[in-house]
């Protein structure tokens, strides 16, 4: 079954028209990449269409035509989509047989909405496809049979090299040894799994929601995704706020080297802002800009602890009377990503809702069991509330050949399922004499969170 990821792309009816094919083709084991990846050369970030990552096929790149236009250079462009690409994977000696890459790879012109082939190109060499069966034939032409390095080429792909090479058992000889089998358990966890592709390269004309235990991911899926936002329009106004502020280096760290990855250029830190929730005339923060910008008071931890009646709600408060404060919010961020949700409020991702621009591009990841405070999340309807027609401003639903509203890191790879149940049973306090200290109000809610896991 092919996995179809699907970027933001600027040939949105052919793109969508590959996806359905791939969809449809039960008999190829892999991922299909729409908009990615941005590979990073010497001119900075080069995008490539399209992309299948095939076990069965090797590595397929698109060149996406979109319209009937049959006056485009696709020789030149082909061989350059496969040189950049071709480039980028030379670099990882994993891949190689002494000089030779052992990744089969192909580029085709994709033209759906093409009538008949242009008489100017030799399309022998440089592959024109239009029909269905022109897609059928091509990819059964192509084939990789020593695929041992298919792992490998995913973790390429994905941009999360960088990441796995920290103290790397080089030393192990022995694969049935524990450091052999610990190698072997490492490297099959060095890619992102079906979910994190799809939460990481997905992006929402909206609100988009990324839930998962603590350990599946979500620092890592957030901060993959500003690299990738920020490669591809880096003209955007991006910020990444959480609620632990030694996330701070993590996060700047993370973007700083996946942005390289996909660019060979370190991010444009002007248009990145790594920020905190509350923040302070020393620290920049969500809620401290938002008063400085809109010049309403600003309530540091002592003012609002006195204004409330209610410990652990001082922060909820003082971005309750900021936004009741403010008659037209500003509206200055392009994209803002939440890590750690759970200990916010309604309040504080409303402000932030308030001062994206249109189409509101708000990115919340959250783990409910994970949460500070003795509160649950709410439903986006209830979290954002309503317009003034009384419409909820925000519902969320995943449509088939649509990037994923809604998004369930479903592995957790920290914690082992005896570990995760164990701290589930106490953080309900299952085994309380007084009784349980929460619970979810919706059984959907174990499926979400753990069905994968085993729990349910």
């Amino acid at each position: 079954m092919v996995n179809v990821i699907r970027g933001t792309s600027d040939k949105p009816v052919s793109s969508k028209k590959l996806g359905e094919y791939f969809e449809a083709r039960d008999d190829i084991e892999g991922t299909l990449y729409l908009g990615y990846p941005i590979i990073g050369t010497a001119q900075g970030g080069y995008q490539i269409d399209a992309l299948l990552v095939s076990k069965q096929h090797g590595v397929i790149i698109f060149h996406i035509v979109e319209g009937t236009n049959t006056v485009l250079d696709l020789e030149d462009t082909q061989d350059e989509n496969i040189t950049k690409l071709e480039s980028k994977l030379l670099q990882h000696k994993e891949l190689l047989n002494r000089r030779k890459l052992m990744v089969e790879m192909s580029v085709v012109s994709y033209a759906p909405a093409w009538y008949q082939y242009p008489e100017d190109i030799d399309t022998k060499e440089y592959r024109i496809l239009i029909t269905k069966d022109d897609l059928d034939n091509f990819i059964e032409l192509c084939s990789w049979e020593n695929n041992q390095c298919f792992e490998k080429v995913n973790s390429v792909i994905q941009a999360i090299t960088t990441i796995s090479k920290k103290n790397p058992r080089i030393y192990v000889k022995k694969e049935d040894s524990r450091g052999g089998k610990l190698k072997k358990i490492e490297e099959s966890i060095a890619n992102l799994d079906a979910t994190q592709n799809a939460a990481v390269i997905e992006t929402v004309e909206g609100v988009q929601r990324i839930r998962g235990l603590a350990g599946s991911g979500k620092t890592i899926v957030l901060a993959l995704k500003v690299a990738y936002l920020h490669a591809k329009r880096p003209d955007w106004n991006i910020a990444v706020t959480f609620n632990t502020r030694s996330l701070k280096g993590q996060f700047h760290r993370l973007i700083n080297t996946f942005t390289i990855e996909h660019t060979n250029e370190e991010p444009d830190w002007e248009k990145i802002s790594i920020i905190h929730a509350w923040g302070s005339p020393r620290i920049e923060g969500i809620y401290y800009n938002f008063c400085k910008i809109h010049n309403i008071e600003y309530l540091d931890f002592s003012k609002a602890s006195l204004l409330t009646f209610e410990y652990g709600k001082e922060f909820d408060y003082a971005c309750e009377k900021a936004l009741h404060n403010t008659q037209t919010i500003e509206q200055y961020y392009d994209v803002i990503l939440v890590d750690e949700a759970q200990d916010f409020s309604e309040y504080f991702l409303r402000l932030c809702y308030e001062i994206l621009k249109e189409p509101k591009r708000l990115v919340y990841a959250y783990d409910e069991l994970q949460s500070l405070s003795d509160k649950m999340m709410q439903s986006p309807e209830l979290l954002f509330g309503n317009n003034e027609d009384g419409v909820p401003k925000v519902r969320l639903e995943n449509v088939s050949g649509e990037a994923k509203q809604d998004v369930v890191l479903n592995t957790c790879y920290r914690n082992s399922r005896p570990i995760l149940a164990s701290a589930h049973a106490l953080g309900f306090g299952i085994y309380r004499d007084q009784g349980l200290v929460q619970m979810f109000d919706e059984s959907q809610l174990w499926l979400d969170i753990a069905g994968s896991n085993g729990f349910s």
